[in-house]
């Protein structure tokens, strides 16, 4: 599986601050910016057709579906609900997942089986789908979305969202939006300047850079993509769920308690799971489950 990790160590190797040898602050700025384009084209590029094979149990449950979203951008995504429910949960997937992911269909079984269709989807330029990524389209994306199931008749307050990682960035920033079901964020982070603090850490950058990325203020830090889940979540009104594991190497767990922290209201509840893994596990889906079970 091509990871964050894995990202970093390809573009280490293109030493892409090694340009700003002067420390000139528009030549820094500019070489974060490259950073962040190339961080992302790589992660599409290494997962583009690079699909699972369906599980057995999913077999012949599965509609493939292309919608024209905005710009052009065609989303491919699948529709699983062979028992026509009138409730669904769309899937918003994390920056190294596709919506073939195994660790995901086991979770699209599990949903089914508990009463809910599924919706799982790339965003444009990641997958099968076409475009070029970005927050503004991931948000054009998940909209077409919506609006292809309020099409269906579909209530807003019987469609529920789920962001992995990376997605709990659209999911947190659509819910904002748009009204919903719930929305549960798995392994989520606080805010993406938060995250480009810690891939500064973990990357082979001069010592010099990397502690100016540490010490910059986030409104200084020249992300394009610039998904804030604490303000976000601070409008969401229906039930939310926060789950994260202790041990995650990937997003610390001080995000994710730092986002609780930030909005201790009574529709937001927050779950530790003491374990390692950053990626959608049973575990994982039964905290879902019960959430549903409990508050929808």
């Amino acid at each position: 599986m091509y990871t964050i990790d894995s990202c970093i160590r390809d573009l280490d190797s293109l030493k892409i601050f090694d340009t700003n040898k002067k420390l000139n602050l528009f030549s820094f700025f500019n070489a974060i910016k490259d950073y962040e384009n190339i961080f992302y084209k790589t992660n599409a590029c290494n997962i583009k057709h690079n699909s699972s094979q369906v599980l057995p149990e999913l077999k012949n449950k599965i509609s493939h579906i292309r919608l024209q979203s905005t710009n052009r951008a065609e989303i491919d995504m699948w529709e699983i609900n062979p028992y026509r429910c009138k409730k669904y949960i769309i899937f918003c997937e994390g920056i190294s997942s596709e919506k073939s992911s195994i660790l995901q269909q086991h979770a699209y079984k599990k949903f089914i089986e508990a009463g809910w269709g599924v919706i799982a989807f790339d965003y444009r330029g990641r997958g099968t789908s076409s475009g070029i990524f970005s927050q503004s389209g991931a948000l054009s994306d998940i909209k077409t979305i919506y609006k292809y199931l309020r099409s269906k008749n579909i209530c807003p307050s019987d469609i529920g969202i789920i962001g992995h990682s990376m997605g709990c960035g659209v999911a947190a920033d659509f819910c904002s939006r748009e009204k919903t079901a719930f929305t549960v964020l798995i392994n989520p982070f606080s805010k993406a300047t938060d995250m480009a603090k810690r891939i500064a850490i973990k990357a082979n950058l001069p010592e010099f850079t990397r502690n100016c990325i540490q010490k910059l203020p986030s409104l200084l830090i020249p992300l394009q993509n610039r998904f804030d889940n604490e303000k976000a979540l601070n409008k969401i009104k229906s039930p939310v769920l926060i789950l994260h594991t202790t041990k995650d190497p990937v997003i610390p767990v001080e995000f994710a308690r730092r986002l609780y922290l930030k909005n201790q209201r009574k529709n937001v509840r927050f779950v530790e799971l003491n374990d390692c893994d950053h990626e959608i596990n049973e575990e994982k889906i039964e905290c879902c489950l019960k959430f549903l079970e409990q508050f929808i």
